[in-house]
This record gives structure tokens, C-alpha cells and sequence, in this order.
């Protein structure tokens, strides 16, 4: 490739995101245990409750103006949207049949499943411009908050609040904290949280012994020495198909970058509808490094997507990951009968503490009227209760909302989810405002170009800046056209 890279490169670069953004809407045990570099503690409670929806005592208050005639939702019929598929999909249909059949109001609910998150919005938003949107939808908070902007979804606070159909105070106290208040912008509730998901990295224990690490990365700087010792091995064995293995291999989602960028001490997302600023100096001095430990073959970029097969055969010391790969990972090693140790480990930081960056679905109403409103609402309620998230979490390999189901299940997870669930004492939540809709495809982008030969890190502070830029512009625009 030719050296150097103007101006008019970059931006064609991230013009083509902005057509494709805005058109996209038409373990095995082993006997002879490693011992981890890492530990971590749980704790446990557990309990069941009736099907009927649960009411708060009531007390005298003024009638909300939402509050339509109970007699008003007999035979009201819903459309719930979610991005879940397999048997996580079957125990929802499950869950919504209960749900039609006990409920006290005659409520009943179909189920829409287009088998993604992205699907769901798609869907969701061309069915909004024909006035046919789902009722309650499970997504994102920054996709929520996209609809809340744009006046097509309403927020939760007084149902929440209400003394009659809000949710009682234990229920409330026993959401994870930082799960639970992710869905808060500008003050205002706009979903219920539902499922989770963190990213991490993962270290192979074993051969990192063998090679005299005995603990995991806590700094980049530390990253970047086990990373290159792993290289070295492969460089100096009497393989020549792995040169340039062995090191960290290279992911370039949204939250692997975000993780590296917080690694650097990127600062912290707006919690109300505020521009957040890339141009900082955290994302200039994570994208150096990450290219410097490329240009070291410290780090590598797989042919294969999935990288669970390389970690397993030693050809990467660490990998990046999330709740969703565990399972894999674990079935990988046995598949291939590997009797390495390995756990999971926080991205590294420059002066704190690591920590994790969770992110995840949560539940919204859009708009119609009253008496699909506040049904809506009460599916949601019911569905947030402890006997119906325990169904959901037995067959969810993400994370529970809830401590006391996070505690019922624990013991039945692997070594490695549990070490995920220790690290949230320190975790913060990924972005929540709307503008993240359209910033995670941008910051991909961007994260693309820091690997490109013709392309230098003298050149990043051009590429960052037109980030911002970007991110502005497609945030003040609808994420769909109307077809005329």
C-alpha cells in the first residue's frame, strides 16, 4: 500500500458509514488444576411469589391521567419485540403464554422475534413510520433513547412510582445497581433492565505460567511485555507457520475499543443527552498503543472471526470476550482436549483500577395510547418479578439483572462467569445517550483505520477529530427515511 493518507481518505471512509447508517432501517474440570491469577467470592438467596401481578398498599394520592378504566384493557392485545433466539426465544414464548393465561386484566401479548438486536430496530423503526409499532421492546438503552428523542417512547418513572402498579421498593433495591440506573437519562427512566453483558479479556493460565507470568496485566505497559514474551516463544520454536502469533489478537467491536480507550483514562459518558467528545487525549494514546503493539507483532489480526480455537491451541495469549463466549470457550478446550487453566481478566489500566464496561437489553414502551400503555407496562412489571427472570436467567448465558437471581444460579455457572460477576464492583456502564446509536459504528470505523499500513499515527488526531464531527452530524438525523 502507498504511504500517507489525505484528508479526502479519511472522510470517504466515514461518508460510507453515514449512507450505510442511515439507510440500514428500509468446561470441562480438570484433575490437575492450574491455579488462577485471579480469584473472586460470591454470596446467595432465592424465592418464588404467585403469578398474579403483584400491587403495592395504596394510599390517598390523586388519579394518574395515565390510569385508563381497568375494564379498558380487558382483551387488549400487545406486540412484544425481542432480539432472542433458541432456547432463550422458546422460555420467552413460554413466559408470554403464562402471561396471557393467569394475568387478572385479559391481557394478551404477541411475541416478535427478527433474531437480532439490530433486526429488532430495523423492524421496529420501518413499523413506526407506518404507525405499527411494537408495544414493548427490548433493546438497547441508547436505541431507547434514540426513539425517547425522537417522541416515539415514553418514559417509566410514574408507573414505576405508582402506588398501585409501580414496583415495590425490595424489587427495586434488588436490581444491580449499575445495571439499574443505566437506563436513567436526563433524569428520566426509559427501560427496565433485563438482560446484561460485560467485556473482558481472557488469559491462558497455564502457558502464561510457563512463561513465568504469574499474574495477569494490570497496566498496558504490562500487557505489552506478555504479549511479546508470548511472541517471542512461537517466533523461537521450530514452527515458522505461527511467526507473529502468540500475542493478543486483535478485535476491533465498539466495546473492545471503548475498553482500550478506558484503559487510558478515557472520561466518563454523559448521563444526559449531551455530545460526548472523542477528541481526548485517552483516545489518541489508546490508539497509539494498540498500534504499536501491532507494528511489534505483539498483537495480530486472525483470519477467523471467532478466536476461541487460537486461544486454546496457544497461539494467543490473551483474547478479547464477553459473557456470550464463555460457553464456546469451555466446549472449545473440551473439543480440542486441552487441560489448560484459563480465567478472565479486566482490561488493563494506566493509573485505576480496571474494570469492566457493562452493557446490554432493556424493556420500553413506545407510544400508542393509555390502555396499551399501561399494559404494556404491566407485562413489563410482571415480567421483571423474580419467578419469570429466574426462567429467563436458566437459559440466558448473559447476566442476570437481579442480585438474588444473580445468586441463585451462580453455583450452577462456570468458574469463569463467576469471576465476570466478582469484577462488577468496579464496572461502569458503556454510553446510555442516543448519539452511542450511531458513535459505536463510527469509533469502529476509526478503530479499522489504526490498523491500515497507509495510514500513520502521526495522522490519528485528523481521524479523531473528524469522529466527533461525524457522530454530530448522524445523531441529528433521523435513522430512517420515509419512502416517498
Amino acid at each position: 500500500m502507498k504511504a500517507g493518507m489525505n484528508k479526502q481518505k479519511t472522510t470517504t471512509i466515514l461518508l460510507t458509514l453515514i449512507v450505510v447508517l442511515i439507510l440500514s432501517a428500509c468446561q470441562p474440570k480438570n484433575t490437575d488444576a492450574v491455579q488462577p491469577l485471579a480469584t473472586a467470592t460470591i454470596q446467595k438467596t432465592a424465592t418464588r411469589t404467585p403469578t398474579k401481578i403483584p400491587t403495592t398498599t395504596p394510599t390517598n394520592t390523586p388519579t394518574p391521567t395515565w390510569l385508563v378504566p381497568l375494564s379498558e384493557l380487558k382483551e387488549v392485545e400487545l406486540l412484544f419485540t425481542h432480539p432472542w433466539t433458541g432456547e432463550l426465544a422458546r422460555a420467552i414464548d413460554n413466559l408470554v403464554d403464562d402471561f396471557n393465561q393467569t394475568n387478572e386484566y385479559s391481557i394478551f401479548v404477541k411475541v416478535s422475534a427478527p433474531g437480532s438486536s439490530q433486526q429488532v430496530f430495523q423492524q421496529s423503526e420501518a413499523a413506526l413510520w407506518d404507525g405499527l409499532g411494537p408495544n414493548v421492546v427490548v433493546a438497547p438503552i441508547e436505541e431507547l433513547a434514540y426513539w425517547h428523542k425522537m417522541g416515539n417512547l415514553i418514559s417509566l418513572d410514574d408507573y414505576l412510582n405508582d402506588v398501585l402498579y409501580g414496583l415495590n421498593s425490595d424489587l427495586i433495591d434488588d436490581f444491580i445497581p449499575i445495571f439499574w440506573e443505566q437506563d436513567v437519562l436526563d433524569g428520566q427512566r426509559l427501560g427496565i433492565p433485563i438482560s446484561r453483558n460485560a467485556n473482558f479479556l481472557v488469559l491462558n493460565v497455564s502457558w502464561a505460567k510457563e512463561l513465568g507470568i504469574n499474574i495477569a496485566a494490570m497496566t498496558p505497559q504490562s500487557f505489552r511485555n506478555q504479549t511479546c514474551q508470548a511472541r517471542d516463544e512461537l517466533l523461537n520454536d521450530n514452527d515458522w507457520r505461527n511467526n507473529g502469533m502468540g500475542g493478543w489478537i486483535v478485535k476491533q467491536d465498539e466495546y473492545t475499543i471503548l475498553n482500550w480507550l478506558n484503559a487510558f483514562q478515557l472520561e466518563d459518558f454523559p448521563t444526559s443527552e449531551t455530545p460526548y467528545k472523542f477528541d481526548q487525549s485517552a483516545t489518541l494514546d489508546g490508539f497509539t498503543f494498540l498500534r504499536e503493539i501491532f507494528d511489534e507483532d505483539c498483537a495480530w489480526i486472525a483470519r477467523n472471526p471467532t478466536h476461541y480455537e487460537y486461544f486454546a491451541n496457544r497461539q494467543a495469549l490473551y483474547i478479547s470476550a464477553d459473557v456470550y463466549d464463555l460457553v464456546p470457550l469451555q466446549k472449545t478446550f473440551a473439543l480440542m482436549e486441552s487441560e489448560d487453566q484459563w480465567q478472565v481478566t479486566p482490561h488493563p489500566q494506566i493509573q485505576a483500577k480496571p474494570v469492566l464496561i457493562t452493557h446490554g437489553e432493556s424493556m420500553g414502551i413506545l407510544k400508542s395510547d393509555p390502555a396499551h400503555e399501561l399494559a404494556s407496562w404491566l407485562f413489563i412489571r410482571w415480567l421483571s418479578m423474580p419467578e419469570q427472570q429466574i426462567q429467563m436467567a436458566k437459559v440466558n448465558p448473559g447476566l442476570p439483572v437481579s442480585q438474588s437471581i444473580m445468586d441463585q444460579i451462580s453455583s450452577d455457572r462456570s468458574d469463569q462467569w463467576n469471576q465476570v460477576i466478582a469484577l462488577l464492583a468496579d464496572a461502569k456502564p458503556a454510553p446510555r445517550t442516543a448519539e452511542w446509536r450511531v458513535a459505536r459504528y463510527v469509533l469502529q470505523d476509526a478503530a479499522y483505520q489504526v490498523y491500515l499500513a497507509n495510514i500513520i499515527p502521526v495522522q490519528y488526531p485528523q481521524i479523531i477529530g473528524e469522529m466527533d464531527s461525524i457522530i454530530l452530524d448522524l445523531s441529528q438525523q433521523p435513522a430512517s427515511l420515509p419512502w416517498e
